[in-house]
């Protein structure tokens, strides 16, 4: 639900548009503002959830997204919409890292944890492209109004079941909650989110620029802050667990890489080949279906292989699904030229993403999940707009003036980059730990 609302709203904006009489310059804060207050408070929100309990910020997360989707789904002013979509990112920021805290520390280290990440892995690579499908189908078949209503009855199951069912859980040796660090590195990341948005967006280049620039100078200041604080917020001695930091860094460039893919093939689909919405979604469809098969699996391959084994195999179907899509003519079709790219991006997605949470988690104290969770969140968020920002520029700068062709040869450039990207990221997946039993060889098992 968290992460089908971060796409879910593209194909409906031109309706939302004219419905509310949002104007073109404002109507991007429609998306901006849940990514915005979603990936700027996902690591705080995870230490806050190791400080206060995980369970109990779970609910009022959820809690706040349902009623947030309700103010969303009846707006009927643009301030009414953008101020419940920003609600529903902060709602989301204290589901999505607790959640994850909660699913690592119910689970000890191996082959149960791993098959739970498996099905987590499905629900978060699955839902970026269900987005896709359900935006196209809802918006043509009913109303806009309905992308958001529809989490009401979700996010209400979702807290019945969670208050019977989730126990009360948080690390025993509570980390002391670093409050200037929380805001330092909230006001950090949100100006490098709204940064690289406003970037993708384009004719924004001054705005952006300031933004970019007011960044590093947050995160300069957090170094300083962290410094002095004796339980800091961003703990390195967590990136140095294991496979931590490079685990992050892996599921940026995969969230990165993918979502800039499937952006790519979205406007390829609807400018060149002329699809509707539900057309667009319905094409999503095969895709969903097999990363929901796969993604559930990738958690028991992790056990008998290896995370680093299933990332590096991941990662080479992604890079062979990108260029396949980057041949794509003008006069392309759906079976022949869109669905088998599609079909390796779904199995790459789906045997990497629920290895790398296992390398992202593994080693980590249950005191730290929140954290460890908030991080990866972070990670898989900030790597999509980089990922979508970088390699949009790339394909605008490779397109020449003309028409569909034109756009053809700009898309197909992005897919080459983000193959690029994926095959880069190879050289981080050989520094990813081998599991004991692995490294010790055949004797050892």
């Amino acid at each position: 639900m968290l992460i089908v609302d971060v796409v879910v709203v593209n194909v409906a904006l031109p309706t939302i548009r004219a419905d509310l009489a949002i104007p073109d310059g404002r109507l991007h804060l429609v998306s901006v503002g849940y990514t915005l207050t979603f990936g700027g408070l996902l690591i705080v929100f995870g230490r806050i959830g190791d400080l206060y309990g995980w369970r109990r910020l779970f609910l009022i997360g959820v809690g706040a997204f349902t009623l947030a989707s309700l103010a969303t789904g009846l707006a009927r002013a643009e301030w009414q919409l953008l101020a419940a979509r920003a609600a529903q990112g902060v709602g989301a920021a204290m589901v999505s890292p607790t959640a994850l805290a909660l699913l690592t520390t119910a689970f000890a280290e191996g082959d149960r944890r791993n098959r739970a990440l498996g099905l987590w892995g499905a629900v978060g690579s699955g839902g970026a492209v269900a987005g896709q499908l359900l935006g196209g189908v809802v918006t043509d078949l009913f109303d806009w109004r309905w992308i958001f209503l529809i989490n009401v009855p979700i996010g209400a199951a979702t807290l019945a079941l969670a208050r019977r069912h989730l126990p009360e859980s948080r690390a025993a040796d509570r980390p002391v909650l670093d409050v200037p660090g929380a805001v330092v590195l909230t006001v950090a990341l949100a100006a490098t989110t709204l940064a690289l948005t406003r970037y993708a967006e384009g004719g924004h280049a001054v705005q952006a620029t300031w933004l970019l620039g007011a960044a590093p100078a947050a995160f300069a200041v957090l170094v300083v802050v962290e410094r002095r604080h004796r339980a800091p917020l961003l703990d390195r001695r967590v990136l140095r667990i294991g496979g931590v930091a490079r685990a992050n860094a892996l599921l940026a460039i995969d969230a990165g890489a993918l979502g800039a893919s499937l952006f790519f093939t979205t406007l390829y689909m609807q400018v060149v080949l002329g699809y509707s919405p539900l057309a667009v979604g319905a094409a999503f469809a095969p895709i969903t279906v097999l990363i929901l098969l796969i993604s559930p699996r990738a958690g028991a391959l992790t056990t008998r292989y290896g995370p680093r084994r299933l990332i590096a195999i991941g990662f080479a179907l992604l890079a062979a699904g990108m260029l396949v899509l980057a041949r794509v003519p003008a006069d392309g079709t759906y079976l022949r030229d869109v669905l088998p790219g599609m079909l390796l991006l779904a199995a790459g997605s789906g045997l990497s993403y629920a290895p790398i949470f296992v390398a992202g988690t593994g080693g980590v104290p249950d005191r730290d999940q929140g954290l460890a969770s908030g991080l990866l969140n972070s990670a898989q968020e900030l790597g999509t707009a980089v990922g979508v920002t970088v390699l949009g520029a790339i394909a605008t700068a490779a397109t020449p003036a003309g028409g569909v062709a034109a756009l053809t040869t700009g898309y197909r450039a992005g897919l080459l980059a983000a193959a690029a990207a994926t095959l880069l990221g190879l050289i981080l997946v050989a520094g990813i730990p081998r599991p004991a039993a692995d490294a010790a060889g055949p004797a050892g098992r």
